[in-house]
């Protein structure tokens, strides 16, 4: 997804973006395996902002994705 496939499709994630899935994609498996483990506030905190980010970043990747559709 963050790699252009040429004649396909441009690419769609940028690495910004792609970084702060993947980090977020850490978390989720860490929380899913861990039973009992305590999670701390703080950890939630950065999660938070980092999925408020990401929906930013999302967004303008989206827009650009389309944007190079329609040009190809």
């Amino acid at each position: 997804m963050i790699t252009d496939i040429p004649n396909i499709r441009p690419a769609f994630l940028s690495a910004d973006t792609y970084s702060l899935l993947n980090n977020l994609r850490g978390f989720r498996h860490f929380f899913r395996h861990a039973y009992g483990a305590t999670i701390e506030y703080e950890q939630l905190k950065g999660n938070l902002k980092k999925s408020l980010k990401l929906l930013v970043y999302l967004e303008t990747d989206l827009q650009q994705f389309m944007t190079r559709l329609s040009e190809g």
